[in-house]
Parts: C-alpha cells; structure tokens; sequence
C-alpha cells in the first residue's frame, strides 16, 4: 500500500532505518574525535587513525566528510550548540536585560564554560576561527526559542547584529571594560526588542520617580 505521496510504508521504514544508521554513524565519529582530542591536537589526528578506533572503514568516513577538518567543523559547531543549550540565564534576556548582559560578558571574559574543552586546547586555536559565527548562531535561536521572540527575519537579524558587535567589541576591549559592555548591550537589547521585554514597567516608573 502507498501513502498519498506515492511511497509504500516498507520505503518509509526503510528510509527510517537508513537515517538512524547515518546518525549512528556519524555519532561514532564524532565520540570518537573528541575522544581523540584529548589527548592530541586536530592538526594530528589522522582520517585512518579515527576510522580504526570508530571501527569503519575509511570509505564509511568519506561518505559524510570531504577530510578531518571538515568533521573537526561540524563537530566544533555542535558542540557550541551543546554549550549554549546549558547557559542558565538565557532567559533573562526578555525579563533583565542588564543582568543578562552582565553573565554574557562574564563567559566572554572568564571563559568558564571553555576550561577543559579539547576544543579549545591552545594547540586547536588555528582551526577555530569559526566559533564567533558558530557561537553567535547558537545564541541567536537559543535566545528567542527561549524568550519567545517570534523568529522573523528582522529578529534573527537584529540579534546577530547585536551579538556579533558584542563579541568582536569583548575581543578587542580589556576585560576592566566589562562592566560598560554590558551597559552598552542592555541598552541595545531594550531599544532593539522593546516589543519583545516583558519588564515590569510600572517598577520602572517607580524607581525612576524615586530617584528624581
């Protein structure tokens, strides 16, 4: 029997089975580089070494990647992605601007949630001059899935715009620059977003009359 789309449901398990099979694969891999990574760096891990302690063959690996930098990219961008899933104040973006912007220039400046990482071992540092893209990115759709901005264009836009400036800014600046960093971004994200904040305005008005 087909579907309306004309495949029978023995294409589609099929199909099913085939994209599990890819995504096993492909996670084998991925353990077994930054399994590797921690012990070397990317620029000496080989496409035989990896494919031997993964257990395929080199022709399985060629079949998903062009070569080894080419696996150590995507791997690089979701393990980002797997850093900012775990960012705790991320949803104070929509609620307390000022103090999300205070923990952001903290990561950038302390970088904590970096210690440790294979990825980002002194001697990977060449191969990662992708991660303000990749990081940004993460942020971006992290950001609004979580404070429920409407994922339009203008958003996504305006927050890359914004994140963007922040990082090439955080990387240029001395770190005693922290603090006005994060005025700068909590300014722009209640003038970018205004719609978007759900702060307590009526708190607002009153500490802004308390203090005139």
């Amino acid at each position: 029997m087909r579907n309306s789309r004309g495949k029978s449901h023995g294409d589609h398990e099929d199909g099913s089975r085939t994209d599990l099979r890819v995504i096993k694969t492909k996670r084998a891999i991925t353990g077994t580089l930054i399994e590797l990574l921690r012990t070397k760096s990317i620029g000496k891990i080989t496409v035989t070494e990896l494919a031997q302690k993964a257990e395929i063959n080199k022709g399985t690996f060629y079949l998903h990647y062009e070569d080894i930098y080419d696996l150590y990219q995507e791997a690089l961008q979701g393990h980002l992605e797997e850093i900012v899933d775990k960012l705790e104040f991320l949803n104070l973006f929509a609620v307390d601007p000022d103090r999300f912007a205070r923990e952001l220039v903290a990561i950038a400046v302390n970088r904590s949630v970096f210690e440790g990482d294979p990825f980002f071992d002194s001697h990977n540092a060449v191969f990662n001059q992708s991660v303000p893209v990749y990081f940004c990115n993460a942020l971006t759709w992290k950001i609004m899935s979580v404070n429920n901005i409407p994922a339009t264009k203008e958003n996504e836009i305006k927050l890359r715009f914004m994140l963007a400036g922040a990082s090439f800014v955080l990387r240029h600046h001395p770190a005693e620059d922290g603090e006005a960093i994060a005025s700068v971004i909590a300014s722009a994200i209640k003038e970018s977003f205004l719609k978007e904040l759900k702060l307590d305005t009526h708190a607002d008005q009153l500490c802004s009359w308390l203090h005139e």
